[in-house]
Order: structure tokens, then sequence, then C-alpha cells
């Protein structure tokens, strides 16, 4: 890692711990170089919480309730699943979330005339205002990340992230592959 560390006395033995990274900085040096996905992992869970923070000051909204708002606010009206399928995301989170928009009056609900196990949901002209209200700050908060990189290591970034999401992705459409084979030595 090309990263400032220092080494902590933790349960007998000595961990490394990358330094400016507060609570994190132990389990940002877990694994090495080979552990990058995790990383990645953790800085998706960081901008999460940032995001969560923003959310909570500027809307009460909270991230899954963001998500699917901001979902709807481009493509009206989708489906539970549709929305779940396009973020990646469990479709009981998005559930409760659109339960919480419905509430607060930011969406409502339609009946799906091919399946009405699965209505349609839509953004409401509320949900359209509070969208508004909030979309200043995400793009504040987006730009503001952005900028603390050169062009050339944003340009690496992408191209990196769309490299490992490329092969994630095949991994997920491919065949499942075969369970090991599990017999005794004794058997063969």
């Amino acid at each position: 890692m090309n990263a400032t560390t220092t080494l902590i006395e933790r349960r007998g033995g000595e961990v490394p711990v990358v330094e400016g990274l507060g609570a994190v900085g132990t389990a940002w040096a877990v694994g090495g170089r080979d552990f990058l996905p995790y990383r990645v992992t953790l800085l998706a869970k960081l901008f999460d919480r940032c995001t969560n923070r923003l959310l909570a000051r500027d809307s009460g909204l909270s991230v899954a309730e963001w998500r699917v708002l901001a979902q709807l606010m481009h493509n009206s009206p989708m489906s539970v699943r549709q929305l779940a399928e396009q973020a990646w995301v469990d479709r009981a989170e998005v559930s409760r979330a659109a339960a919480a928009l419905e509430r607060r009056g930011c969406i409502a609900r339609r009946e799906n005339p091919k399946d009405r196990r699965s209505p349609f949901l839509y953004c409401t002209e509320a949900g359209l205002r509070l969208a508004d209200q909030v979309m200043p700050s995400r793009v504040q908060f987006h730009s503001t990340l952005t900028a603390l990189l050169t062009p050339a290591q944003t340009e690496a970034l992408e191209a990196a992230m769309l490299v490992l999401a490329r092969h994630c992705v095949a991994e997920l459409e491919g065949p499942l592959a075969a369970p090991a084979d599990c017999e005794d030595a004794d058997d063969a």
C-alpha cells in the first residue's frame, strides 16, 4: 500500500494502522495489496456514512430513501423489483424506503396492470420538490470528492473500477461453479 502506516500493539502482536483514517485505519490495512476490493467496500461505507449525515441534515432522508427517490425522479414509474435490480440492492430495503417515502407523500403507488402484486411507484410533486432541494448538496458532495483527485487519477480510477465491475458482472452472469467434490479419498 502507498499509505503511511504505523504498527500498534494489539492482542499480543503488532497490527498495521493506516494514518489519517481514524477508526478505519486498522481495517484499511487488513490484507495488504491483495485486499483492494475490501478497501473499496470500506470506502463505499464511508461514502454512505457521509451521505447519511448530509441527507439527515438537509432533508431527513435515509440513504436508501434518497436512492429510491433519485431513481424515481428520473425513471417513474418503476416497481420495487425494478428499483432493486437497477440499484443492486435488496428488495426489502427498497420496500422499506418506499413505504417511508409514501408516508411522507414523496411517492405514490399505482396498480400494475400486468402484475397486481407489484405496483408501480412514482414521484409525487412533493417528492420532486424534495429531490430538487437535496440535489445541490449531492452534486456538491460528488464534486468535492472528485476535485480531490487529479484528472489522471480520476481517469485511472474510473478505468480500474470498470475492469473490476465488468469482471464481477461476468461472474454473476456466468454459470454457477460446481460445488467441491466432498468424497473421501478412501471411496475413490
